[in-house]
């Protein structure tokens, strides 16, 4: 009986909607298997990139090419 709903959830047109609304749940969910996995990771894999400095070197030298 509920392969019979899947076919028919399948088969027929969503709204906009309906759409919006599984955007906003799959996006709810990868917020919160991103968190959990950060949570996961060992202190010093957090936020590396960020302590070395990596980014703003990188960002003045796009902005150098860019001129």
């Amino acid at each position: 009986m509920f392969f019979s709903y899947q076919l028919y959830q399948a088969g027929r047109v969503k709204s906009p909607r309906e759409l919006l609304d599984a955007d906003a749940r799959a996006g709810e969910r990868a917020k919160a298997a991103a968190g959990l996995w950060h949570a996961l990771l060992p202190a010093r894999h957090r936020g590396a990139r960020y302590e070395t400095g990596a980014d703003e070197a990188m960002r003045q030298s796009c902005v150098t090419a860019a001129r």
